[in-house]
């Protein structure tokens, strides 16, 4: 996600083919039966509150840094949001909420005074970043990461999830190295919320890659739909309810520990800002997240 707007500008990608995704088969939780796994992560979101022994809400070293308003949008993708949590800036806003076992992640416009006092934050920062498209937000929202506390080096990951449409919304489920060292980073699903049924995947990396894939379903339904990755040693591959969508070599900076994050991002250079027919609040809405890790070989030649 974080330079998506670099790969997604490319020409090339990859369109899967709606036939293989019939939802006539039901979506089915889990890794491929290629390899013996191991649950080693399980997010489920049936407590009252996000757990904060698994998440943080921001983009910082839990052990090394603060979560400062500088780390919490991507300012360089020119993304519109500021990632909230109630506590931070003692605002109060809170754009996650827990039903039923599902996590709400929500986006809406800042009001004035909260705008304000976001301002009055960025104007502090490094120049650098005072007078990037950082001060530009006008919307608040979510993000969860497992940094500092849940990260591995290969394995299955997964993410079930859904969001609201609209031009600007821009939901995505991705893993980043816990060195903090950028890239590599790992794409398992983003979207736009003006192209439903569409999802994108992706591998960044310093070493060459395939371009970004475009896959298609078959509805533009709305509903929920499984999103996994299988990261081996020598292969990566990318699945929709349980369908494999594409493979390609691992490159070689993908070979250390990576945490998950899934966020709720609002405009950008790649996905374009919200427009007057954008309704807000949006939301992205996860069912759950999971990972497992590889009892064995971590390779596809056993």
């Amino acid at each position: 996600m974080i330079s998506a707007i670099v790969t997604a500008a490319g020409a090339g990608a990859l369109a899967v083919a709606t036939g293989a995704l019939s939802l006539a088969d039901k979506p089915v939780s889990g890794p491929p039966p290629s390899h013996t796994f191991k649950p080693a992560f399980s997010e489920n979101f049936d407590s009252a509150r996000i757990d904060p022994a698994k998440w943080i809400f921001a983009f910082y070293d839990p052990a090394k840094e603060t979560p400062s308003v500088a780390k919490r949008n991507l300012w360089g993708n020119a993304e519109r949001q500021i990632y909230m949590d109630r506590a931070f800036l003692g605002l109060g806003i809170d754009p996650f909420s827990l039903k039923d076992g599902v996590l709400t992640i929500e986006a809406k416009p800042l009001q004035p005074a909260e705008r304000a006092l976001v301002a009055s934050e960025i104007v502090r920062q490094p120049s650098d970043i005072a007078n990037s498209a950082l001060k530009d937000v006008t919307y608040s929202s979510g993000l969860i990461s497992s940094r500092g506390r849940f990260s591995q080096t290969y394995g299955y990951f997964e993410i079930r999830a859904r969001w609201t449409r609209g031009k600007g919304i821009w939901p995505a489920f991705w893993l980043l190295p816990e060195t903090g060292i950028w890239p590599p980073e790992i794409d398992v699903m983003e979207a736009h919320g003006d192209k439903p049924g569409v999802t994108f995947q992706t591998l960044h990396s310093r070493f060459p890659t395939e371009p970004t894939r475009t896959i298609k379903l078959p509805a533009a339904d709305g509903e929920f739909h499984t999103y996994g990755m299988l990261w081996l040693a020598d292969k990566i591959s990318f699945y929709v309810d349980d369908k494999l969508t594409g493979s390609e070599a691992t490159p070689a900076d993908m070979h250390q520990p990576m945490y998950v994050l899934a966020n709720l991002a609002i405009g950008g250079n790649w996905p374009g800002d919200p427009v007057a027919s954008t309704r807000f609040p949006a939301r992205m809405e996860i069912d759950y997240v999971r990972a497992w890790s590889i009892a064995g070989k971590p390779t596809s030649a056993r």
